[in-house]
């Protein structure tokens, strides 16, 4: 019986530790560089790190986070190598949620619908699930505003798993060093 208790609570784990991420929920987040304030000070910004995709075991506001010195010291990781694939990273978030309003103004018309098109353009790209807007504000003036609410997550797993695939064995469909000079050649 006692073993079968073990049993449960290491399987329990290894659960826990498969479905982890870490999520970036932002909420009322506003620009506006017409005003004196250009960010709003009611928004808030929360890191979390949630199990079985539903529950917060850590959740903080970013406001409340207090970084000692200009390096963000990991004293478990001290004096360890640490690197850190940002693109593998990138690669693997997600967007739970995302509300996305931007208007932007410049003096030239011309300019304003350029820019327009290529920030939808690549919003178009970045987003898979489109819930933005971007609207031109052809006013003869320089502005830009900008109301976010989203949710972004990051499953770890995915980045531990590569990492220790790193780390174990490296890339199998690597070329090998001992290739011939020509052997990129289409002659």
């Amino acid at each position: 019986m006692f073993f079968l208790f073990i049993f449960i609570i290491i399987l329990f784990l290894i659960i826990a530790v498969h479905t982890i991420k870490l999520g970036i929920e932002i909420q009322n987040f506003k620009i506006n560089t017409e005003c004196t304030d250009k960010i709003n000070k009611d928004h808030q910004i929360n890191i979390y790190l949630s199990i079985f995709n539903k529950i917060k075991i850590l959740n903080k506001d970013i406001k409340e986070i207090k970084i000692r010195n200009k390096d963000l010291d990991i004293r478990i990781l001290k004096k360890k190598d640490l690197k850190i694939d940002y693109k593998e990273v990138i690669q693997n978030i997600n967007i739970e949620k995302i509300d996305l309003n931007i208007q932007i103004g410049t003096q030239d018309a011309a300019l304003t619908a350029i820019v327009v098109g290529i920030i939808a353009s690549v919003l178009g790209v970045l987003i898979r699930k489109p819930r933005y807007e971007v609207i031109p504000i052809y006013s003869g003036k320089n502005f830009i505003k900008i109301i976010l609410d989203s949710i972004f997550t990051v499953n770890l797993t995915h980045y531990i798993y590569s990492q220790i695939f790193k780390r174990l064995g490296g890339n199998k469909n690597e070329r090998t060093s001992n290739r011939k000079s020509y052997a990129n050649s289409y002659e």
